[in-house]
């Protein structure tokens, strides 16, 4: 009895990646031991996989409409808001391209086990033609919307609907505080359907590895490397080239000047909370004045996501190399309009990964069958995506704060930076507060 008390106290205490990884390994483990009986768990995954899908319409709706009120200073919008709008939208767009197009060229998922696609739950329709897709983007019956799961629809409702509350000020303030208290409940109810992946975890993962034998894990980890990839490329790729030839910055400076919390969120993946020293980074070491960084960081880790734009166009990619999918131009152009739309209101989502995944795969009609596989492998993406996230919105606060004629050319190309590693917890708390 006091074994099974300290198991399950040890249990309680594990950070939800570490339940995730216990998860994954326990279920591959019951899968090679039980065989084909593992069949018996895939029911407790498909619960799993239904659960994700319930909670897509309700969660991508909220965010949106609570990221676009979030944003409702006439004077900062047209001072700053345009223009960081203007740059994340641009960011998240390279990421999302160079994140489909090494998912396309690697192929990641293709080589799953022949059987597997057919016995993961599917629910694949024809994708629709160029005209279609623009003519079906503003739904005619906001309700069959949400009946019918079409989320570009959903998206593009709760765009408009989030504009119109700011536009009509103060009349409507109660509505956008009914939003505000929504959102909050929408989220719980996440949190309670998340605190159930590892059980859904464990089960798929058991049924997959009894089912069909650990070859067909494989290429789980090409997801891996592939997302590893696709980050290092728009790191050094996109960030630099901008910062060299739009901005005029050296773009080696910029990243000697980060390398602390840069560290600091590939162990911790949390851009929250990295944004102490993220902060007090861009003021001491890049030259950020504060109006400008202390507005923009913070704003960055909700709306500025492009490690997981990144993320989002790999896994994609790989579900429908599972499924044996062709994606077409409309099928891609629709996958980048949506990991833009969704990674901007998907900064307060508990499990945005896997949620927001679920939103991008259903604009295109892919299967959310491979959503609990690739969950199991979340946290060692979840490093990549997060470093990428903070690299980007320090990235983002430069180029603004250069155009602006609000970054401190000297402090930024000073060759011995400032140490950021030892920020107090009083210095931390006055950061957080000041924003």
């Amino acid at each position: 009895m006091s074994g099974l008390k300290f198991i399950f106290s040890a249990w309680h205490h594990l950070h939800s990646w570490q339940k995730i990884l216990v998860a994954l390994l326990g279920g591959i483990a019951t899968g090679l031991l039980l065989g084909p009986y593992a069949i018996y768990l895939k029911p407790i995954g498909s619960l799993f996989i239904n659960a994700i899908t319930m909670m897509v319409a309700p969660v991508v709706f909220t965010a949106i409409v609570c990221a676009i009120l979030s944003i409702n200073d006439p004077q900062r919008m047209r001072r700053l808001g345009l223009k960081t709008i203007l740059l994340y939208t641009v960011s998240m767009a390279s990421a999302a391209i160079i994140g489909l197009s090494l998912a396309t060229a690697l192929s990641p998922g293709k080589n799953f086990h022949p059987k597997l696609e057919e016995a993961l739950p599917a629910s694949l329709q024809q994708a629709p033609t160029l005209i279609e897709t623009l003519v079906n983007i503003v739904p005619s019956n906001p309700v069959s919307a949400f009946a019918h799961g079409n989320i570009i629809q959903i998206l593009v409702f709760a765009l408009l609907l989030g504009i119109s509350i700011n536009l009509t000020g103060e009349a409507a303030e109660p509505v956008a505080k009914f939003f505000k208290a929504f959102s909050l409940v929408v989220f719980k109810l996440t949190s309670i359907v998340m605190s159930f992946a590892p059980l859904g975890i464990f089960a798929l993962m058991a049924w997959v590895s009894g089912e069909f034998g650990l070859s067909a894990l494989i290429p789980l980890f090409k997801l891996v490397l592939t997302v590893y990839l696709a980050c290092l490329l728009h790191c050094f790729l996109f960030y630099s080239s901008f910062l060299a030839y739009v901005a005029k910055l050296n773009p080696i400076k910029f990243y000697k000047g980060i390398m602390h919390p840069m560290m600091l969120a590939f162990t911790s993946s949390s851009s929250a909370a990295t944004l102490p020293v993220t902060m007090k980074t861009a003021e001491g070491n890049l030259g950020i004045s504060p109006s400008i960084g202390r507005f923009l960081l913070p704003l960055g880790t909700t709306l500025n996501l492009n490690g997981l734009s990144i993320y989002l166009g790999v896994a994609t990619v790989f579900a429908a190399n599972m499924y044996g999918i062709e994606l077409g131009l409309v099928q891609y152009l629709t996958i980048i309009f949506s990991i833009i739309l969704t990674c901007m209101g998907a900064g307060g989502i508990p499990g945005t990964g896997i949620i927001v995944m679920s939103a991008v795969m259903s604009s295109v009609s892919l299967p959310l069958g491979a959503i609990p596989l690739i969950a199991g492998v979340d946290r060692l993406n979840d490093m990549a995506q997060t470093t990428t996230n903070v690299i980007g919105d320090l990235f983002a606060a430069t180029v603004i704060a250069k155009h602006e004629r609000e970054l401190d050319l000297d402090v930024y190309n000073q060759t011995q930076q400032q140490e950021t590693v030892g920020v107090s917890a009083s210095e931390s708390e006055s950061l957080k507060e000041s924003t």
